[in-house]
């Protein structure tokens, strides 16, 4: 089979690789389309370590082509989204419930061979059956979705549209967030300082993007949010620029989420989290999430908008140009067609 196949930083091209075997347990999903991760991105940059060579790419749908003797959740035939990070079920966060911890997780792309191939096996528990309406474009969208939906849990479980909402950066997770919050009538509002990417977030109708990058961002700002600040700030980028503008522009008593890990570290203003007795919190995958990303992918009112968030895509063949689209920012969302 072909697979786009990371070797070092910089440095992936298709190849041809073993089709995978799978036990009794396992289905072989044929991959149809699959989805480009920031995560992809720090590995591709070589700011996180795998073993190599790897097939990358976690994000993807597909029809399951084989399924090992005692598979009864699916048949060959179904279409189905994959959910690339498999839980042991036995550590001890996974016996607590949080099985976004798992002690002893495998992820797709990063600890095993991953999706940007023509196969790929999976244990059948972490397939999940879609109907055969759903696009295979609108359906990758799953995995991101089911992580930002998690993102905004952790930031409230009820949010009004009365909020003021800061999202720090515009990729995918960002726009994917922006979009879902617009569709609830809460304000938010988007800082990104990428051109190509601040002209894509307007095209897609992302209505209020704020370039920080210029001199009048502050008042934009301000007009934006109504004279106030934020109640609540989705970092999506997380380094130390990120974290100054969310504790410039969070209410006292506010409350951050952060799911980008773009800097690694950062360095905080101690003070105003202190005195304005600020909540931050990390919000890592989802817990249960793939049920409402899927009920929403099922609902085209909120699906002609987040199908946007993919600006560009390309076939398996073209793996290379498709990473240089999203390391460079010319896309938001970039799908590769296999």
């Amino acid at each position: 089979m072909k697979a786009c196949i990371f070797k070092g930083p910089y440095k992936i091209g298709v190849e041809e690789a073993p089709t995978p075997k799978i036990s009794k347990n396992d289905v072989l999903v044929n991959i149809k389309v699959a989805g480009i991760c920031g995560s992809d991105l720090e590995i591709y940059r070589g700011k996180r370590t795998v073993k190599t060579p790897i097939i990358m790419g976690h994000e993807a749908v597909g029809i399951v082509a084989e399924k090992g003797g005692d598979v009864e959740n699916v048949n060959i035939g179904d279409f189905v989204v994959i959910e690339p990070n498999v839980y042991c079920g036995i550590c001890y966060q996974c016996r607590k419930g949080r099985t976004d911890l798992c002690e002893n997780k495998v992820i797709y792309g990063i600890t095993r061979d991953g999706v940007f191939a023509e196969y790929v096996d999976v244990p059948s528990n972490f397939v999940w059956k879609l109907p055969d309406k759903i696009a295979y474009e609108d359906a990758v969208l799953i995995e991101p979705l089911s992580c930002v939906l998690r993102a905004l849990r952790h930031l409230n479980k009820t949010i009004l549209p009365s909020d003021n909402i800061l999202i720090i950066g515009g990729g995918p997770l960002g726009a994917i967030a922006a979009t879902i919050l617009q569709h609830m009538n809460v304000n938010v509002v988007v800082q990104e300082i990428l051109p190509s990417r601040i002209e894509l977030l307007k095209k897609i109708g992302i209505e209020k993007v704020v370039d920080t990058s210029k001199e009048n961002a502050d008042d934009i700002m301000k007009s934006y949010l109504e004279g106030s600040k934020a109640d609540y700030v989705l970092d999506t980028v997380g380094n130390t620029a990120s974290f100054s503008q969310a504790i410039k522009w969070i209410k006292p008593g506010g409350k951050m989420v952060v799911m980008g890990l773009l800097g690694l570290k950062a360095e905080v203003d101690i003070y105003p989290l202190v005195r304005g007795t600020l909540q931050i919190e990390g919000s890592v995958i989802y817990l249960g999430d793939y049920f409402d990303a899927i009920k929403l992918i099922n609902k085209e009112s909120i699906m002609q908008k987040l199908r946007k968030t993919i600006t560009h895509k390309y076939k398996l063949d073209e793996c290379q140009e498709a990473f240089k689209t999203a390391e460079q920012g010319r896309g938001i969302k970039v799908a590769i067609e296999i």
